[in-house]
C-alpha cells in the first residue's frame, strides 16, 4: 500500500482531501497531513513517502519551494499541486519539477481520482522494474557461484563456462592459474557453547571479510560449502596478500583461518587439480600448523600418507559407531593411537584429538545429532585431555566416549519412534505424486494430524510439510535431468499443480530457478 502526505494551508480542504477521497481503492493510504510546508519536511524526515498532494500557493514556504527540498529528502517522491485558476502559470515551474500532476480547486474528486491513479500505474511500473533488477541481480550471483564451482571441481565443460561466466562481465587475462582454498581453523568447537546467533553473527562476518577482500584485491571467489572459499588466483599473485587475509580474519573475527594453495596449472580447464592440491595441503594443517598458509609441496611424503591414514581412520571409524560396530570402534582407534604415538610432543597429540572431535561432530551434525549435547560436555570439558600423563589414560578416555556415543545412537534407531518416522519416511517417497497432506498421512497411520506432526518433529528435527517439500523438490530436480520432460511435466508429477509456486519453492530451495538449472545441464 502506497503512502499519501497531504500538505494545505486551509484546514478545511485538507479535511476534504483525507476523508472524501476512497483511497483504499487505489491501494493508498493518507499517513500524514501537514499545514505548512515547514511541518511537512519534518514528518518526511521521520515518514518514507510515496506520494505528496501539495498546495502550491502557501505562505511562508510555497508548495514549489516545499516539493525542491521534498525531492532532496526522497529523490523518488511523485508530486501531485493543488492551486486555484489565477495560480495557474506554477504549472510551467511545476513541470520543470516534474510533478506528476496539477489539480485545480476547488478539487474535483474524480479529476484527482485520475491524477492518483496514473500516478500509481507509474509506481506499480517502478516497482515491478525494481523487483525484476533484484531477481536478475540475485539470479545472476547463483549463477557465478555455480559457474565458478563447476569449474573448480571440473564437472562441467570447459568451454560453456567460460563462455557463461563471460556473458556476465567475469573474464582472466592471464594464462596460467593457481586455486587457493581458505578453512576458518576449529570453528565447530571454538563456537561450541554460544548462542545461536553468535554462530551466525561470527559466520557472516567471515563470509564478509573474504567477500570484501577478493572485491579490493580483484579476486574471483566461491563457497565451496558453509565454511570453506576458494580463490582463483592468476599469474603473479604474491602470497603477501594472501597472508594479508589471514591476518584481515584473524582481526575481524574470534577465530583464525589457514589457506591451502593448489599447483599452477596451464589452463582453466585444469583449475580443478590445483583445486585439488590446495584441499590436500589444507588437509596437512594438523601437522604444519593453522593460521598459515600451506603450499601443496609442503610436507609432503611420509606427512601426506599419514593425512590420508588419518582420514580413512576417521571415516571408518564414524561408520561403526553409527553401524553399533564395537569391535571395530576399537580396532580404528587402536589405529589412530598408532599415529598419536609417533608424534614427538604432547601438544601435537592435544591438537590430534581436537581434530578427532571436530570430525566427529561434524559427522554427527549429518544425523542431526551433536557431539557435545549427546555427551553432555562443553569445550572446557575437552581441557582434561591435556592432563592425561599417558597415551593409555587418552586412549581410554577415547574409548569410553565413542562407545558412549554408539550406545546413544543405536538406543535412538531402536526406538519405536524412529521406526515409526522411517515407515512415514518410506510412504512420502512412494505418495509424492498426490498432493500429499499431513492430515492424509496422519489418517494412514492412525494418528491426529497434531500428535502425528509432533512426533515427526521431535524425530527429525524437521515439520512434516518442509520435509515433503525438500523430498519433492529433491524428486523433480532428478526428473528435470531428463530433456525430454518439459519443467512443468515434471512439476506435475511430483504433485505441483501451480507453476510458479513451483518455481519459487525450487529457487528458494536450490538457490537457482528450474530454467537456471535445466540450462546448466
Amino acid at each position: 500500500m502506497y503512502k499519501v502526505l497531504l500538505v494545505d494551508d486551509e484546514l478545511l480542504d485538507l479535511e476534504g482531501l483525507a476523508r472524501f477521497m476512497d483511497w483504499s481503492s487505489l491501494d493508498m493510504e493518507v499517513c500524514a497531513s501537514a499545514a505548512s510546508g515547514f511541518e511537512a519536511l519534518e514528518m518526511l524526515d521521520s515518514h518514507t513517502v510515496d506520494i505528496m498532494v501539495s498546495d502550491i500557493k502557501m505562505p511562508i514556504m510555497s508548495g514549489m519551494e516545499l516539493a525542491r527540498r521534498a525531492l532532496e529528502k526522497q529523490p523518488l517522491l511523485k508530486v501531485i499541486f493543488v492551486s486555484g485558476y489565477e495560480d495557474f502559470h506554477y504549472a510551467r515551474q511545476a513541470i520543470s519539477l516534474n510533478a506528476f500532476g496539477y489539480v485545480l480547486k476547488p478539487v474535483d474528486n474524480a479529476e484527482l481520482h485520475k491524477a492518483l491513479a496514473d500516478v500509481k500505474s507509474e509506481l506499480d511500473e517502478e516497482r515491478k522494474r525494481s523487483h525484476l533488477e533484484a531477481y536478475f541481480s540475485e539470479s545472476q550471483s547463483h549463477l557465478r557461484q555455480e559457474l565458478l564451482l563447476n569449474l573448480l571441481e571440473g564437472t562441467a565443460g570447459e568451454d560453456q563456462v567460460l563462455s557463461l561466466l563471460e556473458s556476465i562481465g567475469i573474464s582472466w587475462h592471464s594464462s596460467r592459474f593457481v586455486a587457493a582454498v581458505l578453512e576458518p581453523d576449529d570453528l565447530s568447537w571454538k563456537l561450541n557453547g554460544f548462542e545461536e546467533s553468535v554462530k551466525l553473527d561470527v559466520k557472516a562476518k567471515l563470509m564478509l571479510e573474504v567477500d570484501g577482500f577478493c572485491r579490493e584485491e580483484t579476486i574471483e571467489s566461491c563457497r565451496l560449502d558453509s565454511f570453506r572459499h576458494a580463490l582463483i588466483l592468476e599469474e603473479g599473485y604474491t602470497e603477501e596478500r594472501l597472508e594479508r587475509l589471514i591476518r584481515r580474519i584473524g582481526n575481524a573475527t574470534p577465530v583464525t583461518a589457514t589457506i591451502g594453495i593448489g599447483p599452477m596449472v596451464s589452463h582453466l580447464s585444469l583449475l580443478h587439480m590445483s583445486c585439488a592440491g590446495a584441499k590436500e595441503a589444507l588437509s596437512r594443517k594438523l601437522f604444519l600448523g593453522k593460521g598459515r598458509l600451506i603450499r601443496h609441496t609442503d610436507g609432503k611424503g611420509v606427512m601426506s600418507d599419514n593425512v590420508r591414514n588419518l582420514d580413512h581412520i576417521l571415516e571408518s571409524l564414524c561408520t561403526a559407531m553409527s553401524a553399533y560396530e564395537l569391535l571395530k570402534v576399537d580396532d580404528c582407534i587402536e589405529e589412530l593411537f598408532v599415529l598419536a604415538g609417533a608424534m614427538d610432543t604432547k601438544l601435537a597429540v592435544y591438537q590430534l584429538f581436537l581434530h578427532i572431535v571436530s570430525r566427529l561432530d561434524t559427522y554427527l551434525h549429518t544425523l542431526n545429532e551433536d557431539f557435545y549435547g549427546m555427551l553432555g560436555l562443553e569445550m572446557r570439558n575437552l581441557n582434561i585431555l591435556y592432563h592425561f600423563e599417558t597415551l593409555a589414560d587418552m586412549k581410554s578416555w577415547l574409548r569410553r566416549r565413542m562407545f558412549e556415543l554408539s550406545e546413544l545412537l543405536h538406543r535412538k534407531r531402536q526406538g519405536k519412534k524412529r521406526r515409526l518416522v522411517e515407515e512415514i519416511e518410506a510412504y512420502v517417497e512412494n505418495n509424492l505424486e498426490g498432493g500429499l497432506m499431513l492430515r492424509d498421512a496422519a489418517n494412514h497411520f492412525a494418528f491426529s494430524p497434531n500428535h502425528f506432526g509432533q512426533i515427526f518433529y521431535e524425530e527429525t528435527g524437521t515439520y512434516f510439510s518442509d520435509y515433503v517439500t525438500a523430498r519433492r523438490l529433491e524428486r523433480v530436480k532428478l526428473l528435470l535431468m531428463d530433456p525430454k520432460l518439459k519443467v512443468y511435466e515434471a512439476a506435475h508429477r511430483v504433485g505441483y499443480k501451480n507453476l510458479s509456486h513451483f518455481s519459487r519453492q525450487f529457487k528458494d530451495y536450490f538457490g537457482f530457478s528450474p530454467g537456471d538449472f535445466r540450462r546448466q545441464l
